[in-house]
Protein backbone atom coordinates (compact mmCIF):
# COMPACT_ATOMS: atom_id res chain seq x y z
CA UNK A 1 0.00 0.00 0.00
CA UNK A 2 1.08 3.60 -0.54
CA UNK A 3 1.08 6.18 2.23
CA UNK A 4 1.49 9.92 1.81
CA UNK A 5 2.30 11.84 4.98
CA UNK A 6 3.05 15.45 5.91
CA UNK A 7 6.70 16.46 5.78
CA UNK A 8 6.89 17.23 9.53
CA UNK A 9 5.26 13.98 10.65
CA UNK A 10 7.13 11.60 12.97
CA UNK A 11 4.33 9.15 13.77
CA UNK A 12 2.66 7.75 10.64
CA UNK A 13 5.52 5.52 9.53
CA UNK A 14 6.03 4.10 13.04
CA UNK A 15 2.36 3.31 13.58
CA UNK A 16 2.04 1.77 10.13
CA UNK A 17 5.05 -0.47 10.69
CA UNK A 18 3.71 -1.52 14.11
CA UNK A 19 0.44 -2.57 12.48
CA UNK A 20 2.15 -4.38 9.62
CA UNK A 21 4.32 -6.30 12.07
CA UNK A 22 1.31 -8.45 13.03
CA UNK A 23 0.11 -8.98 9.46
CA UNK A 24 1.49 -11.13 6.66
CA UNK A 25 2.13 -10.54 2.98
CA UNK A 26 1.71 -6.79 3.02
CA UNK A 27 4.09 -3.87 3.23
CA UNK A 28 4.01 -0.12 2.79
CA UNK A 29 5.72 2.46 0.63
CA UNK A 30 5.89 6.00 2.01
CA UNK A 31 6.30 9.45 0.54
CA UNK A 32 6.13 12.93 2.05
CA UNK A 33 4.53 16.11 0.80
CA UNK A 34 5.08 19.62 2.18
CA UNK A 35 3.16 20.36 5.37
CA UNK A 36 2.86 24.07 4.60
CA UNK A 37 2.20 26.16 1.53
CA UNK A 38 -1.36 24.99 0.86
CA UNK A 39 -4.16 27.43 0.02
CA UNK A 40 -6.53 28.14 2.90
CA UNK A 41 -9.38 26.28 1.21
CA UNK A 42 -7.60 23.20 -0.09
CA UNK A 43 -4.31 21.70 -1.23
CA UNK A 44 -1.36 22.61 -3.41
CA UNK A 45 -1.99 19.69 -5.76
CA UNK A 46 1.23 19.31 -7.82
CA UNK A 47 3.25 17.75 -4.94
CA UNK A 48 0.43 15.26 -4.33
CA UNK A 49 0.24 14.35 -8.00
CA UNK A 50 3.99 13.77 -8.15
CA UNK A 51 3.92 11.71 -4.96
CA UNK A 52 1.01 9.60 -6.20
CA UNK A 53 2.72 8.85 -9.50
CA UNK A 54 5.91 7.79 -7.71
CA UNK A 55 3.96 5.51 -5.38
CA UNK A 56 2.18 3.94 -8.35
CA UNK A 57 5.57 3.12 -9.86
CA UNK A 58 6.21 0.97 -6.78
CA UNK A 59 3.12 -1.10 -7.75
CA UNK A 60 1.13 -0.30 -4.63
CA UNK A 61 -2.54 -1.34 -4.54
CA UNK A 62 -3.93 1.73 -2.78
CA UNK A 63 -2.93 5.24 -1.74
CA UNK A 64 -3.85 7.10 1.44
CA UNK A 65 -3.12 10.70 2.42
CA UNK A 66 -2.60 9.94 6.11
CA UNK A 67 -3.28 13.39 7.51
CA UNK A 68 -6.22 15.11 9.19
CA UNK A 69 -6.23 18.47 7.37
CA UNK A 70 -9.34 17.58 5.40
CA UNK A 71 -11.68 17.81 8.38
CA UNK A 72 -10.85 21.47 8.91
CA UNK A 73 -11.37 22.09 5.21
CA UNK A 74 -14.81 20.49 5.20
CA UNK A 75 -13.95 17.11 3.59
CA UNK A 76 -14.78 18.15 0.01
CA UNK A 77 -11.16 19.08 -0.84
CA UNK A 78 -10.16 15.57 0.26
CA UNK A 79 -12.74 14.08 -2.09
CA UNK A 80 -11.30 16.13 -4.95
CA UNK A 81 -7.78 15.09 -3.96
CA UNK A 82 -8.73 11.42 -4.06
CA UNK A 83 -10.40 11.89 -7.43
CA UNK A 84 -7.23 13.41 -8.83
CA UNK A 85 -5.06 10.59 -7.46
CA UNK A 86 -7.32 7.88 -8.87
CA UNK A 87 -7.58 9.61 -12.24
CA UNK A 88 -3.81 9.98 -12.43
CA UNK A 89 -2.84 6.50 -11.20
CA UNK A 90 -5.88 4.25 -11.58
CA UNK A 91 -5.58 3.31 -7.90
CA UNK A 92 -8.17 3.55 -5.11
CA UNK A 93 -7.38 6.54 -2.93
CA UNK A 94 -8.60 7.83 0.40
CA UNK A 95 -7.60 10.16 3.21
CA UNK A 96 -7.62 9.88 6.97
CA UNK A 97 -10.43 12.42 7.21
CA UNK A 98 -12.69 10.58 4.75
CA UNK A 99 -11.85 7.19 6.26
CA UNK A 100 -12.79 8.52 9.70
CA UNK A 101 -16.26 9.52 8.53
CA UNK A 102 -16.72 6.06 7.05
CA UNK A 103 -15.47 4.31 10.19
CA UNK A 104 -17.61 6.36 12.58
CA UNK A 105 -20.70 5.71 10.51
CA UNK A 106 -19.99 1.99 10.18
CA UNK A 107 -19.62 1.69 13.96
CA UNK A 108 -22.66 3.84 14.70
CA UNK A 109 -20.61 6.39 16.67
CA UNK A 110 -22.40 9.74 16.53
CA UNK A 111 -21.16 11.54 19.67
CA UNK A 112 -17.39 11.78 20.00
CA UNK A 113 -14.77 13.39 22.18
CA UNK A 114 -12.20 14.80 19.75
CA UNK A 115 -8.71 15.64 21.04
CA UNK A 116 -6.77 17.79 18.59
CA UNK A 117 -3.41 19.52 18.51
CA UNK A 118 -4.28 23.06 17.42
CA UNK A 119 -6.01 26.09 18.87
CA UNK A 120 -9.48 26.26 20.38
CA UNK A 121 -10.71 28.07 17.26
CA UNK A 122 -9.35 25.29 15.06
CA UNK A 123 -11.01 22.72 17.28
CA UNK A 124 -14.35 24.49 16.93
CA UNK A 125 -13.99 24.61 13.16
CA UNK A 126 -13.25 20.88 13.01
CA UNK A 127 -16.23 20.17 15.26
CA UNK A 128 -18.46 22.19 12.93
CA UNK A 129 -17.20 20.26 9.92
CA UNK A 130 -17.90 16.91 11.57
CA UNK A 131 -21.29 18.22 12.66
CA UNK A 132 -22.18 18.98 9.05
CA UNK A 133 -21.51 15.30 8.32
CA UNK A 134 -23.78 14.11 11.14
CA UNK A 135 -21.08 13.50 13.77
CA UNK A 136 -21.43 15.53 16.97
CA UNK A 137 -18.27 16.53 18.82
CA UNK A 138 -19.56 16.67 22.40
CA UNK A 139 -16.22 17.85 23.76
CA UNK A 140 -13.06 18.95 21.96
CA UNK A 141 -9.96 19.46 24.12
CA UNK A 142 -7.13 21.14 22.20
CA UNK A 143 -3.40 21.28 22.89
CA UNK A 144 -2.66 24.70 21.40
CA UNK A 145 0.21 23.40 19.27
CA UNK A 146 1.14 25.62 16.31
CA UNK A 147 4.21 23.70 15.08
CA UNK A 148 3.10 20.33 13.71
CA UNK A 149 6.43 18.70 14.57
CA UNK A 150 5.80 19.40 18.27
CA UNK A 151 2.68 17.22 18.25
CA UNK A 152 4.86 14.11 18.06
CA UNK A 153 6.54 15.13 21.31
CA UNK A 154 3.35 15.30 23.41
CA UNK A 155 3.67 12.85 26.34
CA UNK A 156 1.23 9.95 25.99
CA UNK A 157 0.26 10.40 29.65
CA UNK A 158 -1.01 13.88 28.82
CA UNK A 159 -3.22 12.49 26.06
CA UNK A 160 -4.48 9.76 28.36
CA UNK A 161 -5.40 12.29 31.06
CA UNK A 162 -7.25 14.51 28.58
CA UNK A 163 -9.12 11.52 27.19
CA UNK A 164 -10.24 10.34 30.62
CA UNK A 165 -11.36 13.86 31.57
CA UNK A 166 -13.31 14.16 28.32
CA UNK A 167 -15.08 10.84 28.85
CA UNK A 168 -15.99 11.73 32.44
CA UNK A 169 -17.31 15.15 31.46
CA UNK A 170 -19.24 14.44 28.26
CA UNK A 171 -20.05 10.70 28.15
CA UNK A 172 -19.22 10.34 24.43
CA UNK A 173 -19.69 7.25 22.27
CA UNK A 174 -15.97 7.22 21.47
CA UNK A 175 -12.70 9.11 21.90
CA UNK A 176 -10.85 10.26 18.77
CA UNK A 177 -7.23 11.46 18.73
CA UNK A 178 -7.28 13.91 15.84
CA UNK A 179 -3.80 14.40 14.43
CA UNK A 180 -1.64 11.85 12.67
CA UNK A 181 1.33 13.31 14.53
CA UNK A 182 -0.04 12.68 18.04
CA UNK A 183 1.09 9.50 19.86
CA UNK A 184 -2.38 8.09 20.45
CA UNK A 185 -2.03 4.67 18.83
CA UNK A 186 -0.39 3.02 21.84
CA UNK A 187 -3.15 4.27 24.16
CA UNK A 188 -6.13 2.74 22.40
CA UNK A 189 -6.40 -0.65 24.09
CA UNK A 190 -5.60 0.73 27.57
CA UNK A 191 -8.15 3.53 27.33
CA UNK A 192 -10.81 1.17 26.06
CA UNK A 193 -10.33 -1.01 29.11
CA UNK A 194 -10.55 2.03 31.39
CA UNK A 195 -13.51 3.77 29.76
CA UNK A 196 -15.49 0.94 28.21
CA UNK A 197 -15.87 2.85 24.92
CA UNK A 198 -13.89 2.78 21.65
CA UNK A 199 -10.74 4.86 21.40
CA UNK A 200 -9.82 5.79 17.84
CA UNK A 201 -6.46 7.02 16.59
CA UNK A 202 -6.45 9.00 13.36
CA UNK A 203 -3.10 7.63 12.22
CA UNK A 204 -4.33 4.05 12.59
CA UNK A 205 -7.56 4.93 10.77
CA UNK A 206 -5.62 6.12 7.74
CA UNK A 207 -3.41 3.05 7.68
CA UNK A 208 -6.42 0.76 8.10
CA UNK A 209 -8.11 2.45 5.14
CA UNK A 210 -5.03 1.89 3.00
CA UNK A 211 -4.91 -1.76 4.05
CA UNK A 212 -8.47 -2.68 3.11
CA UNK A 213 -7.97 -2.74 -0.70
CA UNK A 214 -5.01 -5.10 -0.33
CA UNK A 215 -7.32 -7.94 0.73
CA UNK A 216 -5.07 -9.03 3.60
CA UNK A 217 -6.65 -10.64 6.69
CA UNK A 218 -6.97 -7.80 9.22
CA UNK A 219 -8.10 -9.92 12.19
CA UNK A 220 -4.70 -9.75 13.97
CA UNK A 221 -5.13 -5.98 14.32
CA UNK A 222 -7.94 -6.42 16.86
CA UNK A 223 -5.31 -6.64 19.59
CA UNK A 224 -4.77 -2.90 19.16
CA UNK A 225 -8.36 -1.79 19.66
CA UNK A 226 -12.06 -2.12 18.83
CA UNK A 227 -11.82 -0.06 15.65
CA UNK A 228 -10.18 -3.05 13.95
CA UNK A 229 -12.96 -5.47 14.80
Amino acid sequence: MGIMLPSSNRVVERVTLAMLAVLSEVDACFTRVPYGGHPADGYDLPPFEAAAVMLSQARVRSICWNATRGAGLGFEPDRRLCGMITERTGLPATTTALATLELLRSLGLERIALLSQGSAAEGERIADRFGAEGITVVTGPTLGITDNFQAALVPPDQLRRLALEAVAAAKPDAVLFWSTNLPGFGLMAELERETGIPTLDSTAIGTLAALRPTGVDLAPLTRFGRMFG
